[in-house]
Parts: C-alpha cells; structure tokens; sequence
C-alpha cells in the first residue's frame, strides 16, 4: 500500500508566504522582458540546457556484470531495465500540460539511474500551465496580483515552466520515473526561488544602506540633468547599491533553498508501489 503525500502547495507560515510573494513580484519585470524578446520563436522552445559528461554504452559481451560498478560503462544494456511509459500528453509539445497529480509518485530504483547520454536525451518535457488566475514558481503557487494583466502572468508562467521542463527532462534522462522528474524539478525551482527571497528579506536592513547611498551619489551624478535626469540616475544609483550588498545573501539563499529542493524531490516517499 502507498503511503500518503501531501499535495505541493506555498507554505502556510507567513515569512514563507512572503517570501513566495516577494520572489514572484521580483521575477515580473525579468520574465516579462524574457518573453518579449522570444515573442517572435516557439514559446515553447525556452528551457535550460544541462550538459552532463556521459561514458558510452559498452559493446554486447565485453563486461560482465561482476565489473567494478564505478564504472559507468561496465554493465551491458540489459541489465537496466527499460524506463516505464510517460502519461500521456507529457511529451506533447504542441500545448502546455496540467500540473501533475501530487498523489500519483514513483519509487526512485537505483539500477535505474545513469549518466545522461547528451546524443540520446529522453523525449522533450512540455512545460506545466499554472492554475487559472496564479502564478506558479515550481513548487509555489499563488494568486496573481490585481495589478498583473492575464497576458502578463502567462508570459511570467511560460518564462518558468520552460527551465523546469528542461530541468524534468534531463531527470528523465538520467533513469528517474517522469513523476519523480516533474517533483523534483518543481521542488528545485520553488525552493531555490523561496531561498533567493529569503536571503534577499535578511540583507534588506544592510542593503538599504547601500541603496541610500547608491541613491546619493546618484543624485550628484545627475545634477546636471535635472530635474527628471537626477530622479532617474539617483533610482539607478540605488538599486545598484542594494543589489551589490544583497547579492551575495540572495546567491546564498538561492543555493540553499536549490539544495533543499532535491532533497525533498528525492526523499519525498512514493505513493505508488514498484512496478
């Protein structure tokens, strides 16, 4: 019997809930730019590449399977057994897919899992489409603001739910069950974007130092142009000196909330039995 897992949903906590909030309005006017200068390709061609180095399958009767294990090449091809068939649609890039069923999750088999070969990926991932009226950042999922046209918070949902298709994939790849792919892939892209959030919220207090100060010189660079010059030069000058002390807490907390990510889509238990 299958054990029982908790849909993916934001986190109710209220520091979390912010944080999935300040992320999502802090990655608009980056998704909205991204979008716009793809309007013109697929849309549904956006997706990270990951290259991972592959040793090639060995030739029929040349190892036995007493080889050394640490050596990727030292099992022939039967002895993995073939990958499980995908839901249907999964593949179908002709349109994006419904998120998947949070109740529906393979085991992890580890004679499964190998190197992926970059010449023979597996089958291209469609990207997930967020619920009606949200916005959805892997794992997080939350209302789109008032302010967010529909059009917008597709285009945001899209610049998304390409990299973690690309991230699904290269999983699939790899020997995992799609269903393990899509959580860990979504668990990686929320969490990183919760961790960015917090370690952007613990450095606000210093970084607004440095955005009066980026704001200051701004304003004396700007004197010339006054009075619209000056207010733009000193916004420049502010967001830069917020982002150069903030950065590196928002680097750190990105690769935190990444590495919490995996584990979770990895150790989360199957709720479907072996096959």
């Amino acid at each position: 019997m299958g054990i029982a897992v908790p849909e993916i949903e934001t986190p109710a906590h209220p520091f979390f809930r912010r944080a999935a909030t300040l992320v999502v309005a802090g990655a608009i006017p980056l998704s909205l730019v991204g979008a716009a200068a793809t309007a013109t390709a697929d849309p549904l061609l956006p997706q990270i590449s990951v290259q991972i180095p592959f040793a090639p399958a060995p030739g029929p009767g040349l190892i036995t399977p007493a080889a050394d294990p640490a050596d990727p090449g030292a099992f022939p091809p039967e002895a993995f057994p073939p990958a499980p068939p995908v839901s249907a649609g999964r593949n179908d890039l002709s349109v994006n897919r419904p998120m998947p069923d949070p109740n529906l999750l393979a085991p992890i088999d580890p004679q499964r899992l190998h190197l992926p070969n970059p010449a023979a990926p597996a089958p291209a991932v469609a990207p997930i489409e967020a619920p009606p009226g949200t916005l959805r950042v892997g794992s997080v999922v939350i209302g789109r603001p008032d302010f967010m046209t529909p059009e917008q918070g597709k285009m945001f949902n899209d610049a998304i739910a390409g990299p973690e298709a690309g991230i699904a994939q290269t999983l699939d790849s790899a020997g995992f069950d799609p269903s393990r792919s899509d959580r860990i892939a979504a668990d990686l892209i929320g969490s990183t974007a919760i961790g960015a959030s917090a370690g952007s919220m613990v450095a606000a207090p210093v970084a607004s130092i440095g955005a009066v100060i980026g704001a200051i010189c701004g304003a004396i660079a700007g004197l010339p142009m006054f009075p619209t010059g000056t207010l733009a030069v000193m916004a420049f000058g502010a967001a830069i000196g917020y982002g150069f002390v903030a950065s590196p807490a928002i680097a750190v907390g990105a690769a935190l909330g990444a590495g919490v990510g995996v584990l979770q889509g990895l150790l989360t238990p199957p709720t479907v039995p072996a096959a």
